[in-house]
C-alpha cells in the first residue's frame, strides 16, 4: 500500500513533504503534474514492485529526485530566489540525514553489524542498476566496504531540465548520513555532480 509511481505517493514518501504541504493549493497542485510529468518522461527509471527491496529504495531515491525538482522549477516560476531555494533543500536534506545517521549510528553499535554492512550494504546499492544508477562495489579488504557510483539519475535530471546547481545539495546528505560515527569513518573524494568522475562510498571501521 502506498509504495506505487504515482506522484502523491512519490512526494508523500520523499524527505520534502512537509515543505510541499506548507504551500498554497495551486502550487501543490502544479508541483504534482510535474511530478507525474517526470514519472511519464523517464520510464526506464521505475522498477517492478516484484524486484523486492530495490523497488521501496528506487521508489525514495526518485521521489527525492522529482519532488525537490519539482518544487525548485514550479516555485522559481512563481518568484523565489534560488538561493532560498536551495537552502530549504539543504535544510530539508540535513534534517532527514541526521536522523537516518542516529539510526545508523545504534545500529553500528551492536555485534557483528560491521561484518553484515560489509556483507549486504555494497550489493543491495546495485540493486539499482540499469534504472539511471550504475553502482560497482569495491573490496576495501576487511576493515572497509564502499561502492562507486558511476551513473546517477539525479546529476542527468538536474542537468536535464536545466538545474544542475541543485546536485551538490543533494550530495551533502550522504556527508550528513554517514559523518560523525562513533565506530565508521565515511571518507569521500569526489561525486558526479561537482564534476567528478564517480561518487565514492567508502566506510572505514575505526
Amino acid at each position: 500500500m502506498g509504495f506505487r509511481y504515482i506522484p502523491e505517493d512519490m512526494i508523500r514518501h520523499s524527505d520534502f513533504y512537509e515543505w510541499y504541504r506548507s504551500f498554497p493549493a495551486d502550487t501543490r497542485r502544479n508541483i504534482r503534474q510535474m511530478v507525474a510529468g517526470f514519472i511519464k518522461e523517464n520510464p526506464s527509471y521505475r522498477l517492478s514492485p516484484l524486484t523486492g527491496p530495490g523497488y521501496f529504495m528506487m521508489h525514495w531515491l526518485m521521489g527525492d529526485l522529482y519532488t525537490s525538482l519539482a518544487i525548485y522549477l514550479v516555485r522559481k516560476e512563481e518568484g523565489e530566489r534560488s538561493e532560498e531555494l536551495l537552502d530549504q533543500i539543504d535544510e530539508y536534506l540535513t534534517a532527514a540525514g541526521k536522523k537516518m545517521n542516529r539510526i545508523m549510528r545504534r545500529l553500528m553499535k551492536l555485534p557483528g553489524s560491521f561484518t553484515l554492512a560489509r556483507l549486504v550494504m555494497p550489493k543491495a546499492m546495485t540493486l539499482a542498476n540499469g534504472h539511471g544508477f550504475q553502482v560497482n562495489p569495491v573490496d576495501y579488504g576487511k576493515n572497509g566496504f564502499g561502492f562507486d557510483v558511476t551513473e546517477c539519475p539525479y546529476c542527468r535530471l538536474y542537468a536535464k531540465y536545466g538545474t544542475p546547481e541543485i546536485g551538490p545539495v543533494l550530495c551533502r546528505f550522504d556527508d550528513t548520513l554517514g559523518g560523525g560515527m562513533d565506530h565508521l569513518d565515511f571518507i569521500r573524494k569526489g561525486t558526479l555532480s561537482r564534476g567528478d568522475e564517480k561518487c565514492d562510498f567508502f566506510y572505514r571501521k575505526k
